[in-house]
């Protein structure tokens, strides 16, 4: 549905895994401001995504439902991309793990 969520996630914490080597300190806040910009920018996505579609006969009815549905792919979507990285990119792995925590933990 909305695969676009993830990438800003990776847009926001690749960055972070750099080959730069980095105090902790700074990383702690780095990474507390690239949680912001993600959260800020699927914020806006998601307003601009919902208002443009309105009651688009492929949105579920309620808001509830949409939510239980938007999050189910992003489960599904960090779900394969940790395969992805376990496969491709180990040191990636991190991101993906970040996102699912998320959704299973709220």
């Amino acid at each position: 549905m909305l695969p676009e969520l993830r990438s800003f996630h990776y847009a926001a914490f690749a960055p972070l895994l750099g080959e730069n080597k980095m105090h902790l300190d700074e990383a702690g806040r780095l990474s507390a401001w690239a949680e912001s910009w993600n959260v800020w920018v699927a914020d806006r996505f998601l307003a601009k995504y919902f208002s443009t579609a309105g009651t688009a006969s492929y949105l579920p009815k309620s808001e509830e439902d949409t939510r239980t549905l938007l999050e189910l792919h992003l489960l599904e979507k960090a779900i394969y991309e940790l395969g992805y990285e376990l496969n491709n990119r180990p040191t990636w792995v991190g991101i993906p793990l970040q996102g699912i925590s998320k959704l299973l933990l709220k």
